[in-house]
């Protein structure tokens, strides 16, 4: 089973509101099949002793996995963009590692990969046969320009020299713009994307997508963030919720997701329903901006901490533009549409 994070997403969300059944998952059942669960993954994972399931934990992960039609799958995958780390810990405990698949369109997708002989959950995995991977210019952390070359890799742009030439190294390197590094295992680490980094009027670089994905983890009701700051004294950011999508067209409503609708009921004791009733919602906004408080505390400098945001009753989409086939963020095709919100933040000084 292969799919992009939001399918991801939306399988654990389909899973969690099924748990809640109490009668069909008895809530102490569940508990230890998935510690069991997780304890075998994790096993696998730092290449130990692997321990053995109960019966009950076994058929109780069948039964949870059943629910979704994943019953008779042996291995799973995700790709094209991370997945956060709550999400990938909610799979392991159901005996479900999720291995990220790292390539491009330019080398015909799949170019690092893991199996159930040879993973590592942390990482994207380790070169196909044949095929050689390099960092570009490392730095002192040894962290550099991921390069890929093999039989897989295109040939050229069609039509396109220039960008042809500007994509290959000398000797045949196909440069990906992703920042990484590769351990002692061979395995590659993605720590960034040489062209989302976010350069400030004081010269520091910032790399949004550490900082987006914590935030993630702190919020659970939004669904997207983006940050903004190029060539500006201060951070700031864009920020969507967890909508219910249109099944037809694929465009996202307005309508709040049923996960969001009972997550400002338990936690802000609000019976909100649509996005219009979320960003007028001083309760919301003083949620949300805490969340950015327990993220700040967390960011590599004073000066990629995010001090304004605008709360956007739309998600971002594929029909809206905002995001590509594959789910990645257009950050400047999303800031030139939103270019009047995002003027408006950083017209004014922003709070210390």
């Amino acid at each position: 089973m292969f799919a992009v994070p939001r399918v991801w997403e939306k399988l654990e969300i389909a899973l969690r509101q099924a748990l809640t059944d109490e009668k069909e998952y008895p809530p102490h059942l569940v508990k230890q099949a998935m510690k069991e669960g997780t304890a075998l993954v994790m096993a696998k994972n730092n290449k130990t002793p692997l321990p053995t399931m109960s019966a009950e934990g076994k058929a109780m992960i069948e039964k949870i996995k059943a629910s979704v039609g994943l019953d008779q799958s042996e291995s799973f995958y995700f790709g094209a963009a991370p997945l956060k780390k709550s999400s990938t810990d909610f799979f392991f405990s159901l005996d479900m590692p999720l291995y990220n698949l790292y390539g491009m369109s330019e080398n015909s997708g799949a170019f690092v990969i893991h199996n159930d002989n040879k993973f590592h959950l942390d990482s994207s995995g380790f070169p196909m046969p044949g095929l050689e991977l390099a960092i570009g210019e490392p730095d002192k952390n040894n962290e550099g320009e991921v390069w890929m070359r093999g039989r897989n890799v295109m040939m050229g742009y069609l039509n396109n020299e220039k960008a042809t030439i500007g994509t290959f190294t000398p000797d045949g390197f196909l440069k990906s713009g992703d920042k990484g590094r590769i351990d002692k295992d061979g395995f590659l680490k993605i720590t960034g994307r040489f062209k989302e980094i976010i350069i400030t009027a004081g010269g520091e670089n910032i790399a949004p997508v550490p900082t987006e994905d914590m935030f993630k983890l702190h919020c659970p009701p939004c669904s997207n963030i983006m940050m903004l700051g190029e060539q500006q004294r201060f951070m700031a950011a864009l920020i969507t919720f967890k909508v219910d999508i249109d099944p037809k067209t694929g465009v996202p409503t307005k309508n709040l997701m049923q996960e969001a609708r009972v997550f400002f009921k338990k936690e802000l004791g609000l019976d909100l329903k649509t996005t219009d009733d979320a960003v007028a919602s001083p309760k919301v906004v003083a949620y949300v901006q805490k969340c950015l408080n327990e993220t700040n505390k967390k960011v590599v400098s004073r000066a990629a901490t995010i001090r304004k945001f605008t709360l956007l009753p739309v998600d971002f989409s594929i029909p809206g533009d905002e995001l590509t086939p594959t789910l990645k963020l257009k950050r400047s095709v999303t800031t030139k549409k939103y270019q009047k919100e995002v003027d408006a933040m950083f017209a004014a000084q922003p709070k210390l």
